[in-house]
C-alpha cells in the first residue's frame, strides 16, 4: 500500500502540470496516439500560443516526457491497487498535491520570459475554469445551458433568426429527451438488455437529429457542425480515458 501511494503520488505533478500547459490541445484524433505522440502535440500546441524558442521547446519536451513517465507509474499503482487510502493518506496526498503545482509552477516559471508566463497563467487559469464548470455543470439550469450552447452555434455558424429559432426547438427537445433519460436511471437500475436498447435508441436520436441539423443549415454550415461535433466527440472519449 505504501509504495501505491508513493505512487500517487507521483501523479500529482502530471496533475497539476497537465493544468499548467493548458492539458489536452484539441484532443487526440480518433486513433490511438502513443505518449510521445501526444506529447509533440501539446509542445506544438505551447509553441503556437507562447511562441517557444527552441531551447524552451526542448526544456517543455523534457518536462513532458517526466509527466508521461509518472502517469505510467500511477496507471500501474491503480492496476495493482485494492485498498483505499486512509484520511492520513488522503491528507498527505493533498499537501503532496499542493507542493507539486508550486514546484510545477516554478519550472514553468524559470523556462518563460515574463510576458510569455503572463500567457501561460491565463491559459492555465481559463483551462481551470472551464474544467470546474465542466464538473460541475456551471450551476446552470438546461435552458441556461441551452442559450449559451445556441449563442456559441449562432457564432461559429453565423446562423440567421430563422435558424437560431429552428436550432433553439431541437435544443430543447434534446433537453427534455435527457431529462427524462436521468429520470428513468434514478429510479432503477437498468438491465443489459435495457442498456443496448438504451444504446440503439441513443444512436437513432443521433441521427435523426443530425437529419434535423442538416435540413436547418446550408452546406457550409453543415461542414462546420460536423467538425465541431467530431471534435466534441473526441473530447469525451479523451476525457473518459483520462479517468480510466
Amino acid at each position: 500500500m505504501k509504495k501505491i501511494f508513493i505512487a500517487v503520488l507521483l501523479f500529482v505533478g502530471i496533475v497539476s502540470f497537465a493544468q499548467d500547459i493548458n492539458q489536452k490541445t484539441g484532443k487526440d484524433q480518433k486513433e490511438k496516439l502513443t505518449p510521445e505522440q501526444r506529447n509533440e502535440k501539446h509542445l506544438q500546441k505551447l509553441t503556437s500560443e507562447l511562441n517557444l524558442d527552441k531551447k524552451q521547446q526542448e526544456q517543455f519536451k523534457q518536462l513532458l516526457a517526466e509527466r508521461s513517465a509518472k502517469a505510467e507509474k500511477f496507471r500501474d499503482a491503480r492496476k495493482d491497487s485494492k485498498t483505499k487510502p486512509t484520511a492520513e493518506e488522503r491528507e498527505a496526498f493533498k499537501k503532496q498535491m499542493e507542493a507539486e503545482k508550486t514546484a510545477n509552477d516554478a519550472k514553468v516559471k524559470a523556462i518563460l520570459n515574463a510576458d510569455q508566463y503572463t500567457k501561460w497563467t491565463a491559459l492555465k487559469k481559463d483551462h481551470d475554469h472551464k474544467g470546474k464548470n465542466h464538473h460541475r455543470g456551471d450551476f446552470k439550469t438546461p435552458q441556461e445551458r441551452d442559450a449559451a450552447h445556441l449563442q456559441k452555434l449562432t457564432t461559429e455558424l453565423n446562423l440567421n433568426a430563422d435558424q437560431q429559432k429552428k436550432v433553439s426547438e431541437l435544443l430543447s427537445d434534446r433537453s427534455t429527451k435527457m431529462a427524462m433519460l436521468k429520470k428513468s436511471r434514478k429510479d432503477t437500475k437498468p438491465t443489459d438488455a435495457e442498456k443496448d436498447a438504451m444504446k440503439k435508441q441513443m444512436e437513432e436520436d443521433h441521427k435523426a437529429n443530425d437529419a434535423k441539423m442538416k435540413a436547418i443549415l446550408n452546406a457550409d454550415q453543415y461542414k462546420k457542425w460536423t467538425a465541431i461535433q467530431k471534435e466534441h466527440k473526441d473530447k469525451m472519449k479523451d476525457h473518459r480515458k483520462d479517468k480510466m
